[in-house]
């Protein structure tokens, strides 16, 4: 404890020190006393003391290491508020005083690609790999990026080199069916999905998945009962709840799918199919001012989507002066 105490004192005084004469205080700063402010929480203050260090010994490898901690506690703390492109400055600021570290690539990759900044993400994760990031996690995020971009065939190579070394993962025999599906190739999708199932039995996401494949392949029993396996976990699943209200409409139990229905806009009033299927339900039902309200819901909503999905960050970091 009283170690712990001396080292706040010394870093308090150095801070009062810069404040007071920047110049005098310049050669006193130590690893020790950014790590006590990280302890106490102040990291903004922590990332500073390391990056003085750095300016002046950009291969200490405590200072580094620390302010990859500290750049990425920040990071996430922003990105929590959503505010995403603060937290992307925050890590290229820490990139530029640690250029050898490949988790601060690989963060950067990641929430680029969150972003949308597909290019740019996979370049930073490019950049990961050549700085040998020894975590099979590099593979998943490179396949997923490989999956936002369209690049189905190698996305999916992707993600198997990554089953090679982690078989057990529930959620990347997930995604690795999620590239099947969007391939259009349902009966690899399917058995990818199962074996999430097999691995992790208490999830939904999976049986959504399993459901939407067959309600595509219009098998709509067994659509109907993949998605009550998910309403199972949970009851307000937009998907599965808008799902089964499709199936039922497609076998002309139209009261029945809009008792689901109804139950999908209130769970996820955003989601487009929902409104649609109410919409078309409505009308066999004979409402048809109801239904001609919820298509036209349905259609505002899918040109908001339309517009939100042609929109892209666009970034500038300004060099400092």
């Amino acid at each position: 404890m009283r170690i712990i105490s001396i080292r706040r004192s010394l870093s308090a005084l150095w801070l009062s020190l810069a404040a007071a004469n920047p110049l005098a205080a310049q050669a006193t700063p130590a690893v020790q006393d950014g790590t006590a402010l990280m302890q106490e929480g102040r990291v903004a203050e922590a990332r500073t003391i390391f990056e003085s260090i750095l300016e002046r010994d950009p291969a200490n490898p405590q200072a580094q290491e620390q302010e990859v901690a500290a750049t990425e506690r920040l990071a996430l703390e922003q990105r929590a508020g959503n505010h995403m492109v603060e937290a992307l400055q925050t890590l290229m600021e820490g990139q530029k005083a640690v250029q050898s570290s490949a988790r601060l690539a690989y963060d950067i990759g990641i929430l680029e690609d969150e972003m949308q900044l597909y290019p740019e993400a996979a370049k930073s994760l490019e950049t990961a790999q050549q700085l040998h990031m020894d975590d099979p996690m590099l593979l998943y995020a490179i396949a997923r990026v490989e999956m936002d971009t369209g690049q189905l065939d190698k996305a999916g190579q992707t993600m198997q080199q990554y089953l090679q070394q982690r078989p057990g993962d529930a959620s990347a025999h997930f995604g690795l069916g999620r590239i099947y599906q969007l391939g259009m190739q349902f009966d690899k999708a399917a058995a990818e999905f199962q074996e999430s199932i097999r691995l992790q039995p208490a999830q939904s996401e999976a049986w959504y998945q399993l459901g939407d494949i067959a309600l595509k392949q219009r098998q709509f029993d067994e659509a109907l009962t993949d998605f009550r396996h998910t309403l199972e976990r949970n009851s307000r699943h937009g998907g599965a709840l808008a799902g089964s209200g499709e199936a039922l409409f497609r076998e002309k139990q139209y009261e029945k799918a809009l008792d689901f229905l109804d139950r999908a806009v209130a769970a996820a009033p955003d989601y487009q199919t929902g409104h649609y299927y109410r919409g078309l339900t409505l009308a066999r039902l004979g409402r048809r001012e109801e239904s001609e309200k919820e298509l036209a819901a349905a259609a505002a909503l899918a040109d908001a989507e339309n517009k939100k999905s042609s929109t892209r960050y666009h970034l500038t970091v300004p060099d400092e002066p």
